[in-house]
């Protein structure tokens, strides 16, 4: 049986509707009855479907189903409901009565009324609640990064940035050690260890006290790096590439960050913009819930949209536009978009000049858990001036 997910959304309501199957001649009718519609559940059975729009309606507002859900004609039904949060808390406790996966239903509902529903994050002494944004900030041990390849290959260097990054406010410091740019070659885990490790051990040498995401989807780099005392890893591959470093992560209890992602590196724009937001979502959701299945905690998940990677330009926008909506997969939101290529080529940037736009869009998305950039101090102060406005 399929697996339910749900997202909450703002949603073009006649084109759900319609890929929903909801009775064409009725849907331009009654699209306005569903008019901010703000969940979608996916892969429902039309009997779970059938008692789940008689529920909705007994608390009045409605739920939108496939036209053969009533005959059960059709073997699964995605479903739209629009209500509030009080509506939807006195749903959920109907639904925790009820047969079939009903119950499910009311768990996955159940953290989209909480605004306390991510657990807390302990790394050593350091406690991330997700109750105000973090930041990340990048060091490349590349020669070829698209934006500051070579600058920080030594150790020397990289810890300089390191301190720098510190003092400008940074939480988690993530230090790659493969470049991951459109074209790039792929380096040997040998090699990535031989750039990131060193660095590693220098921070640890210098007892500098800030938590290390390494930047890999190789196990054996993961491997050296954790037991260096690196704290997350952080895979664009979303633990897909390397099995042996998805079973390692999953039975070491280590807090990861799962991408999004076509290609690795990512060559070309393969997705198209039409949908872009839903399939981006049901991946990442998938993802989720096949870790959980495997034995990982939901608290070491950490998922990221993968902006850039395969993206066109159009859909790194509708992704962006949507961010919010990626929320109800109840697990912290990584934004990446530092200096990438559709920023710059949409403004005619240099790559440091990028880090205006990447700034000013992290204030736009203050709520994002995580930001990932190059320029901690930038972006710290415009995190300040919208904080406060909170």
């Amino acid at each position: 049986m399929k697996k339910i997910y749900v997202k909450y959304s703002k949603l073009d309501i006649l084109k759900e509707l319609n890929s929903i199957g909801f009775d064409v001649c009725a849907a331009e009718k009654y699209k306005n009855k569903y008019e901010g519609c703000t969940y979608k559940l996916f892969n429902i059975k039309p009997y779970e479907a059938n008692i789940l729009k008689q529920l909705c309606l007994s608390l009045g507002f409605d739920c939108a189903v496939s036209r053969d859900t009533v005959t059960c004609k059709c073997e699964y039904t995605d479903c739209l409901i629009f209500a509030s949060n009080f509506q939807l808390r006195k749903l959920i406790e109907k639904l925790k009565n009820q047969p079939f996966r009903l119950k499910e239903i009311a768990e996955l509902f159940s953290p989209l009324v909480n605004d306390k529903n991510m657990p807390v994050l302990k790394l050593n002494k350091h406690m991330f609640d997700w109750s105000e944004p973090y930041i990340m900030g990048i060091i490349n041990c590349t020669p070829d990064s698209f934006s500051d390849g070579g600058r920080y290959n030594t150790v020397d260097t990289a810890l300089m940035k390191i301190e720098q990054m510190l003092n400008d406010g940074a939480d988690i410091i993530d230090i790659g050690g493969e470049s991951t740019r459109p074209g790039a070659e792929c380096v040997s885990p040998q090699e990535e260890i031989q750039r990131v490790i060193p660095v590693i051990k220098a921070v640890k040498d210098r007892n500098i006290d800030i938590i290390l995401s390494v930047d890999t989807r190789n196990y054996i780099t993961a491997k050296a790096a954790i037991e260096e005392g690196a704290h997350i890893i952080n895979d664009v591959s979303g633990l897909e590439y390397d099995k042996k470093l998805r079973m390692y992560i999953i039975e070491n209890n280590i807090p990861s960050v799962i991408m999004h992602s076509d290609k690795i590196p990512a060559i070309s724009a393969d997705f198209t913009s039409s949908d872009i937001v839903e399939n981006v979502y049901l991946s990442l959701a998938k993802k989720i819930a096949d870790l959980e299945n495997e034995g990982m905690k939901r608290v070491n998940i950490i998922a990221d949209i993968g902006i850039g990677f395969g993206k066109s330009l159009e859909s790194n926008f509708l992704l962006l536009k949507s961010i919010f909506e990626f929320k109800s997969l109840n697990v912290p939101l990584l934004l990446g978009i530092s200096r990438k290529s559709f920023i710059r080529n949409e403004f005619n940037l240099d790559f440091e000049e990028a880090d205006v736009p990447t700034a000013l869009y992290s204030s736009l998305f203050f709520d994002v858990n995580i930001h990932r950039v190059h320029n901690v101090k930038l972006t710290k102060q415009y995190l300040n001036y919208v904080r406060k406005l909170k």
